[in-house]
Parts: C-alpha cells; structure tokens; sequence
C-alpha cells in the first residue's frame, strides 16, 4: 500500500494553501480567514473549520470558495482550471466517503468555470463624497473612551440593512452593548451621511413631553414663534440626508414611536436607529436583535486552541484588551486564556459583564473570579464612575427593565426561573399558570395569557428567543444574569409551599417527557430523540438535583435517572450517570429497592461500570438487576441485563458462563418477541463464537443480528455486529471483506458523541491494515483509537485484546522507533471528525 494516497491531497490542506497565497493582483496581498468567510457568506469559524480538517464545504460554498481565489487571483496563473478541478474533486471524493447515506456529491461545472473566468471582476463602487453640512456641528455622537471589539458582521449586515430600511431598531436585553455598537456603527457612515449624524440620549429624560426639547437642543435649534417643536424639526431636516440615533427609548418607547413614525413619513430622506429592549412596533421597523459577543462552547473549553484560536472569539477579544489597560502587569497566556474563555461562557459573552469582571482583577485572580461567578450579581457590583446609574451593576441594570414590567409579565418571569437552559412554550403553559395549584396570586396567570405575558418578555429583552435545531420551533431562555435576579425576585416574593409547587410541576412535566424520549431509543427515531434529551439536559439535571435534595421526592429521582442511563452511555457522560444512579439506588436499597425503576437503574449502572472497565461493579449491578427484573417478571429487562452478563464474562475470559447467559437472554428475547433484545443478544452470542475460533458460526449469529436491527429500523447498533463480522472475516483471511465491515462499523458509530464507540471499528480498521503491511496507517489508527478510549474515561483495555497487542508488536518490529511514533501521535492529534474522514477514506 501506497503511504501518500492517504496522506496527501487532504482538503483542508488545499484550502489553506491556496488562501495563504500571495495575490497575482498586488504582491503583498494575502486574503485571511475573515475575507473568505465574507466571501463564502459563512461565519469565520466556518473557515476555520474547512481549514483544520473539521468540516467540510457544502457544494455551495465550494463554488464561493473557488469564485473568491479566482477573482482575488490566486489560482496559480496558468493551472487555474486544474487547481479549481483537483480542489473540488479532493472535497468531492472525502464528503462522498464520509456520508453514511451514500450521498453523492455533483461533479465540478467546468462550464461554469469557464463562463467565471471570462467574466469581468465585480468592482465596488465609489463612495460619493458630500461635502456640504447644515449645521454646526455635523456629527454627533457619544466619545468612546475605549477601543471597540467585535460585531463585524452585525456592522456589516446592518449598514447594508439601511440602504432598504429608513428604521432599525437594535433590540438587546440590557448590558449586551447596544449604545457602543449603534456609535460604533454610525461611526463607520460618516461619508454616508456627511450631511448630519445626530445621537439623542434619550436616557438622560424621564417625561414623555422632554422627547422635542431634547430633539431641538441636539440639533442646535431653537423654537420659531409660533411653529410647533415637530414644524421647525421638520422645516430644517426635510432638504437633508441625515442619519438619527434614538438611544435608551423603552421607558419613553410609546412616544418614541410616534415621534420616529411622524419623522420618517415627512422626510424620505432620513434614516433612523434604535436602542431600545423593545421594539417600536411600528410600520416599516427593521428588528435586529443585537447577540451577545461570541464565546467558546462547553466542548471548545476542553480542547486544545492555539492563542490565535482563542482570541477569535469576541468575548475574549474585548476580556484580553480591557484587561491590558486596567491590570497594565496582565499579559494573556494559554493557560489563562482558556480560563477567559470559561469565565466569558459564565457571563454569556454579556460587554457589561465582562467590564464589570475585568473591574474585580485588581482583588481576584482569574481562577478566583471563575469560582465567584455563580454569583453574578453580587460579584460584577463595580461599574465605571461616567457610567449611567443602571450601568453600575449588573443587577441596576436589570432593576431598570423590571420596573418597567407590569404586574404578571413580573411574576412570570420569576417563575421562569425555574428553568434551566432554555424552554418551549408548551413547558412555559404546563409548569408557569396559577391555577389550580398556584392560585392565590394578586395577578393570576392563566394558559390564555402565557402567549401574550411571554411576547412581551421576549420584546423587552428579558426573554431570548431561538430555533429549536430539534424540531425547528421557537425556544426561550433567560441569560444566567437575568435568572439569578428572577429566582432573587421569586424567593423574596413566594413562600416554601409556592416554590415546592413550582418545582414539583417542573419535574413532572420533564419526568413525562423523558417517557416518551426514551421509548424512541431503540427506534428510526433515536438520533432525533437523543438530540431532544440533549436539548432538555439541563432541566433534566435540575430535576434530578431537586428531588434528592427533597427526601419525599427521591423515588421520582430514581425513575428518572433510569430512564437516562441510555443518553449517558450515548453522550458519553458516564460519570453523570455513575453519579446519579449510584446517589438514588443507595436511597432506594435502603428502603424497598424492589421496584421496577431500581431494576432498571441497576441494569443502566452495571453497563456504566463495564464501560468503564470496573467488571466486578458491572457483575454485581447486572446480577442485582437480574434478581429484580425477575421478581417484577419483567422478561425484556431480564433478556437485557443477562446479555449484560454475558459481555461481562467474555471479558474476563469464562466462555462457558457466557455461554449459558446469552443462550438464556436469547431465548427470553424469543419468547417475549422482542426483535431488538434479540439482535443485541445474537450480537453477544456471536462475540462467545468468535472468542471460540468458530468463525462460521459467528458469522451466521452476526449477520442475523444485524438484519434483525435493520428490520427494527435501529442502524446506531450496528457498530457492535458489525465489529464482530470485521474480525470474523480477518481471521479467515478476508482482508477486503474485513475493511468493509470496520468502515461500516465506524460509519454507525458517527451519532454516538460517546467516542468508546467510534474507538472499536478504529482499532479494527488499524490492526486489519497492519496484517495487510501498511504499518504507518495502522499506526496513525491505533493512535487515534488510544485517544479516544482514553478520553471517555472508561475502560482502557482494547475491545480485542490479544489482536491488538500482536498488531503493535508488529508495528515496533516494522518501524523505525521515531517513525512509529510519528504516525502514532499524528492519529492521537487528529479531530475526532478527521478520524472520521480518514477512516472511510481508506
């Protein structure tokens, strides 16, 4: 076997090198990732992505991206045409191996190509220069004291939204930055609007009829006689092209509205913005609702970044620069730029609360801070002194909104706070409305007010909105900020009886829609149930946490953290599960312990422990769960927890006593007609066949095992038969058939994010390449396979022992010491995507 047919032509590889090319157009002229993402119309961590083999370019992007090196003039001068061909079949060839479903991806449009190059490169037109002012003073907005960070593409998108759109509203919860982005943005259209840019801090008035006087002194003007404040406006703007900033406007928001309205419909000429935690809601408004600055995700935390990577983010961005001018000794490391990131995911990427973090340097450390902020409120309580009162703390500027709600749209949001990371609005109808069990408030809330009590939260920015990825519907969620200050709010203003009410109906309702999650875990529907468990975790977690903590509850604790050992082995998360299971199965023992949720949840801690390599736990949970299943006479729960036990002994090498339990889980699954029981089991009754040497006979338990699970419609599972078949066909020889059934193994494995799944068919792919002498790639898969079963924190031991440890003698034998470790570390280096990529690549 070839060594560069898999390691050379990568597409990232071809993306990055001809990006970082000098311009044929200007010799110094190279286009960044930023440039490209522009271009290619994604965000720039898109790019980064294509670039470091994470992701690759959909068909319409890769056009972009070939029409942007054309036209920036880096394909090589007279390769152009080749270049642009090799680039798309190379993406061609690795999206059409990495797709589970076969898809193919469209051959490249030379055609289209060629009509590219003939046509002439779009030139920008020049911006015309104006040079005429009307008045004294031609712009005027606010001073910035300090360097702006951030929002290039919401500058972007709204300075080509104002070309259309006469206003814009820049809706935002409080602190989120909406005054500095509006002067930032005005800022960049001076030429624009060289006639006149005005701000006008409505936040310094308290009284609607202020709004005029403010408008005339802003302007430099003066009342004429006997002409209305709005006339003299009028007379003097309507001639001029002039930009409007009307800043800070929901506590005056009615009147607002109705000056902007009158304002637009008398000068077509003038565009206005908005800074407002509402919109206007009048005709012809723009809403565009400002997000927080981009932060790193729970994931990104615990992988490792560059410096560049990490202050590609905004939110570190702006932490790094504040930091540099109040703590003159800071200096950003590695080390505590990953402790930024987690502290700027804390504050949610919020520019107040990352001002008011920076403030506490000068008293905490980084680590410190971190600690502190699970009380946001109380630690960010140091604003700037020219700052407005509702800018001093977190909580003042929270205040501010509050009193601005009426009395239910404050009472829902108190008892919103009961969620944790977000909700639907069916959640909001079933766990929020008083009656019957929450009545006896001053403003009851029935389910015929949550849809209009919960719009208006969303328009004041108190409530942030987003779709639902799971099923494309609306999700709500508060900012940590904003639930602190709920929850503050709520347990001033309820009594215990009030919030166990609440609580209790949380966990009922997240009890309930756990059921039917987990009833589709052995369907088609698996991928899309697990992603809606994903979506709910944290309320999940919230109501486990809340029914330990309250002795009356903790028989419904156990019952939901049985129906979720499935999504922890799935996730990945086995120390959640070990955690949570092990917490209630000691409460529950030590009472009856003789239901069928201890059954479950001792079957679900049993699979943990093998997973994680503690066999004896394992045995023992299993055996539990067996006794108990077989009191409650449950034949599916028995089948499934002696298979259990049958994996557990061929792990410690006691063929016979597998034996007899896969015979028996077998034979119950039968009986009982459970087709998905039976596949697992016939998968385990294959492995104790395969341990034996009876190759034939796996082969022909595997193969039912696997139709059996493509009848069910379950395609996830068959990562384990197939892994059996794979080494079934490599001890008869079939090196080719062998391959096959690795990559289908691996291909399965792509929706577990648990990575000891993907870490068997990597390991199988590896050792069945070193028995055909390609050493390096098996190397490089075998390094990629030690990752990621030492990654998940469970069992560290190879799925195929002896096999494995004859492939990497074979490995030492064959390569050079420096050479194998190479190969080795560039596997364990990889993304698990790129493992992914390659793998199926082969």
């Amino acid at each position: 076997m070839e060594n560069d047919k898999y390691t050379n032509d990568w597409p990232h590889e071809w993306i990055k090198k001809i990006r970082t090319r000098p311009s044929r157009k200007g010799a110094f002229k190279k286009m960044r990732q930023v440039d490209l993402a522009k271009r290619a119309g994604v965000d720039p961590r898109t790019v980064q992505q294509w670039e470091n083999g994470d992701r690759l370019p959909s068909i319409g992007s890769l056009k972009q991206i070939i029409q942007a090196f054309w036209e920036e003039g880096l394909f090589l001068e007279d390769a152009a045409i080749e270049e642009a061909t090799m680039l798309w079949n190379t993406v061609k060839r690795f999206s059409e191996a990495r797709s589970a479903s076969g898809r193919e991806f469209a051959d490249f449009d030379q055609t289209w190509f060629n009509t590219l190059m003939a046509s002439e490169t779009v030139q920008r037109e020049a911006v015309k220069e104006v040079s005429t002012t009307p008045f004294k003073a031609a712009v005027r907005l606010r001073n910035r004291p300090s360097t702006f960070v951030g929002r290039q593409h919401s500058r972007e998108v709204l300075t080509e939204k104002l070309i259309d759109h006469a206003l814009i509203s820049i809706i935002g919860p409080g602190g989120i930055g909406k005054t500095s982005f509006a002067t930032e943005l005005a800022s960049t259209l001076t030429a624009r609007f060289s006639q006149g840019i005005y701000m006008f801090e409505f936040g310094t008035i308290h009284d609607a009829h202020d709004v005029y006087p403010l408008l005339l002194s802003t302007l430099g003007l003066t009342t004429q006689g006997k002409m209305s404040d709005e006339a003299v406006i009028i007379e003097v703007i309507r001639h001029y092209e002039l930009l409007f900033i009307f800043d800070n406007c929901e506590h005056i928001i009615d009147t607002i509205a109705e000056v902007a309205e009158f304002l637009l419909m008398e000068t077509p000429d003038l565009r206005i913005i908005t800074t407002s935690r509402e919109p206007l809601n009048i005709s012809e408004e723009l809403v565009y609702r400002l997000p927080p600055l981009s932060y790193p995700a729970q994931e990104d935390l615990s992988d490792v970044h560059t410096e560049s990577e990490w202050m590609s983010y905004e939110a570190i961005q702006l932490f790094v620069e504040r930091a540099s001018v109040l703590v003159p000794h800071f200096v950003p490391t590695l080390s505590n730029l990953k402790q930024i990131g987690a502290i700027c995911r804390k504050i949610e990427g919020i520019p107040l609360a990352i001002e008011l973090t920076v403030a506490r340097m000068n008293m905490l450390s980084l680590g410190q801070i971190e600690e502190r902020l699970t009380q946001q409120l109380t630690l960010l309580t140091s604003g700037k002194r020219t700052a407005g009162p509702r800018h001093h703390t977190l909580r003042s500027t929270i205040d501010w909104s509050y009193h601005l709600l009426t009395g239910k749209e404050r009472l829902l949001l108190q008892r919103l706070s009961v969620f944790a990371g977000g909700f639907t609005l069916e959640a909001a109808e079933a766990i929020c409305i008083c009656e019957p069990d929450l009545s006896g408030q001053k403003d009851p809330i029935t389910v015929e007010d949550m849809l209009d009590l919960l719009s208006g939260l969303v328009n004041k920015s108190l409530v942030s909105t987003g779709i639902d990825s799971h099923h494309g519907s609306i999700r709500y969620s508060l900012l940590e900020a904003i639930k602190e200050y709920a929850t503050d709010k709520w347990n001033e203003q309820s009594d215990d009886e009030k919030r166990s009410t609440l609580s209790m109906r949380h966990m009922e309702y997240y009890k309930g829609y756990l059921i039917q999650a987990e009833a589709c875990f052995r369907t088609i529907e698996r991928e899309l149930s697990i992603e809606s468990v994903r979506t709910e975790y944290a309320n999940l977690s919230a109501a486990l946490q809340w029914c330990y903590a309250h002795v009356h509850a903790r028989a419904w604790g156990l019952h939901l953290a049985a129906h979720l050992y499935g999504f922890w082995l799935h996730e990945g998360r086995l120390k959640d599960g070990l955690f949570w299971l092990e917490r209630f199965l000691h409460v529950e023992e030590s009472n009856d312990g003789s239901t069928t949720d201890c059954a479950k949840a001792w079957h679900g801690l049993g699979i943990i422990q093998f997973v994680q390599g503690n066999i004896q736990s394992g045995m023992d949970a299993a055996t539990r769960s067996v006794e108990l299943a077989r009191e409650q006479q449950d034949n599916s729960l028995s089948a499934s927890s002696l298979r259990l036990l049958a994996f557990i002994y061929i792990r410690q090498n006691d063929l016979q006593k597998a034996e007899v339990m896969a015979q028996q889980s077998v034979e119950l699954a039968r009986s009982i007609n459970d087709s998905w029981n039976l596949a697992s089991s016939l998968h385990a009754y294959g492995k104790i066949r395969l341990e034996q040497q009876r190759y034939t006979e796996a082969s022909n338990l595997l193969e039912e095992s696997v139709r059996l699970f493509q009848m069910v419609k379950d395609p996830w599972e068959l990562s384990g038969p197939y892994e059996c078949l794979g080494y079934s066909a490599l001890k008869r020889g079939e090196m080719n058939q062998a391959v096959e059934y690795f990559k289908k193994c691996i291909a399965a494995s792509q929706i577990y994010r648990g990575s000891w799944v993907l870490s068997r068919g990597v390991e199988g792919l590896g050792i069945t390449l070193c028995a055909r002498g390609a050493l390096m790639e098996a190397a490089l898969l075998l390094g990629a396979s030690e990752k990621r079963r030492q990654s998940y924190g469970g069992d560290k031991q190879p799925s195929f022992p002896e096999e494995y440890l004859e492939c990497v003698e074979a490995i030492h034998q064959g390569l050079q010491q420096h050479e194998w470790q190479i190969w080795w570390n560039k596997g364990a280096d990889m993304s698990q995507a790129r493992v992914l990529a390659y793998a199926l690549e082969l």
